[in-house]
């Protein structure tokens, strides 16, 4: 069955050289991970590498804190774009594409709803029976599904997914929106410099467009001793006839200088 959870909640968590330290994660709104962000950007190329480090790293802290392996698999979706899905592992990221295949799932329904779901093994609602026979194939004993809280028009979520004979209880599960939490900042920010630098790419590649449209002009300028705008009028005359942009003849005329193309560069 599907169970929203609440609650605070304070566990040992087995710290990677064996020892143990007390960690409290509270559920309150008052409560933020101020200071503590994730890196989904060095090294990365795509929304999808962010988000599959982000698998990794939930992975790896939900593994720590339950001391079993935990899985995860992460979900982003950007406006009307197909959903992003990543995971820490083949077996986990057979599960998230699962939902793409029922259009249905705990991922969905976790950002879609803000709140965390829970998806147990030994009993589970006709609307997840299907889910539910394909995890237990899988090697998994229950799902336990949180939203990332991002920008307007952008939703995300975790699944994480126990192994069999384990359960989600209510400290595994604070301990999953704690760091979720954290997650939510980390992407958000990832999401943010890859947006800045989209939109440096796509200044730079027209100011090299303009630049080539321009250098194009003043070679017809100077062949034919005309303006500006019956140099540009000609390219754009070339550009109807051949079925091309402006910018494509113009490169194709630099090309055929005896001098090749002169080189622009821009830095950013």
């Amino acid at each position: 069955m599907t169970v929203p959870v609440q609650g605070t909640s304070r566990r040992v968590i087995k710290s990677g050289d064996g020892n143990q330290e007390a960690a409290g994660f509270p559920d309150g709104p008052a409560f933020e991970p101020y200071g503590f962000l994730l890196d989904l950007v060095t090294d990365t190329d795509s929304e999808a590498a962010s988000l599959r480090r982000l698998a990794v790293a939930a992975s790896v802290a939900l593994t720590q804190a339950m001391g079993v392996q935990v899985d995860c698999t992460a979900m982003l979706v950007a406006g009307h774009r197909a959903p992003i899905r990543a995971a820490n592992n083949g077996r986990a990221a057979g599960l998230g594409y699962l939902e793409q295949e029922l259009d249905d799932g705990p991922l969905a329904q976790a950002a879609a709803a803000d709140t965390p779901v829970v998806v147990e093994g030994a009993a589970a609602s006709l609307r997840w029976r299907a889910y539910q026979r394909r995890f237990l194939d899988a090697g998994y004993g229950e799902v336990v599904a949180v939203p990332l809280r991002l920008d307007p028009g952008t939703t995300a979520a975790l699944a994480f997914f126990a192994p069999l004979d384990v359960r989600f209880d209510a400290d595994a599960v604070s301990h999953a929106r704690w760091f979720a939490r954290v997650a939510s900042q980390s992407l958000k920010l990832a999401l943010e410099v890859r947006s800045v630098r989209s939109a440096g790419d796509n200044l730079k590649a027209l100011l090299e467009s303009r630049t080539s449209i321009d250098v194009a002009c003043g070679v017809i300028m100077g062949r034919n001793r005309c303006s500006y705008s019956d140099a540009f009028g000609m390219l754009a005359g070339a550009s109807s006839h051949r079925n091309k942009q402006v910018r494509e003849v113009a490169e194709g005329l630099l090309k055929n200088l005896p001098n090749g193309t002169p080189g622009t560069r821009f830095e950013l």
